[in-house]
């Protein structure tokens, strides 16, 4: 798994907006601000839980301005109907490409963890955390507040 201070992989995914799909690239939004770049395996209660989370987080608290991805291993179809029914008000991103190879989140055995990445303007890991099982609990999205505070 990457760690702070590493050069994140920059990326060009396809994404859910507004109810239809674009492509999202990780430097163009990190030009603008930073960015929070979360992975989660798939449509399960728990992704459910932490891509909830997320779009909960008082990001304004923080920061002026921040780019939040959730990045699913699914096709954009996939991703949509997820984004909808979980009413994201941040894109999901369709992870065709192996991303989460490159961010060292695929598990041996091919499944993915669950975790969050704050990467700055300069594309550089400022934080990662990783989210345990939650239980159906809120998980700890506290790290990924206090990497944005201190930006």
């Amino acid at each position: 798994m990457l760690s702070p201070g590493d050069p994140a992989p920059d990326f060009d995914l396809q994404g859910t907006a507004d109810g239809g799909a674009g492509a999202y690239r990780l430097s163009a939004a990190t030009n603008r601000a930073p960015a929070v770049v979360a992975f989660v395996p798939g449509d399960d209660p728990e992704s459910r839980t932490v891509l909830s989370a997320l779009a909960d987080a008082d990001w304004a608290s923080v920061s002026d301005a921040v780019a939040v991805f959730g990045v699913l291993p699914a096709g954009i179809d996939d991703c949509r109907s997820l984004a909808a029914a979980l009413s994201l008000p941040y894109p999901l991103l369709a992870d065709t490409h192996g991303v989460a190879t490159q961010f060292g989140v695929r598990k041996q055995g091919g499944s993915i963890q669950r975790a969050a990445f704050v990467v700055d303007q300069r594309c550089r890991v400022q934080v990662a955390t990783v989210f345990d099982d939650t239980d159906g609990t809120m998980p700890a999205i506290d790290t990924v507040l206090r990497g944005l505070a201190e930006l």
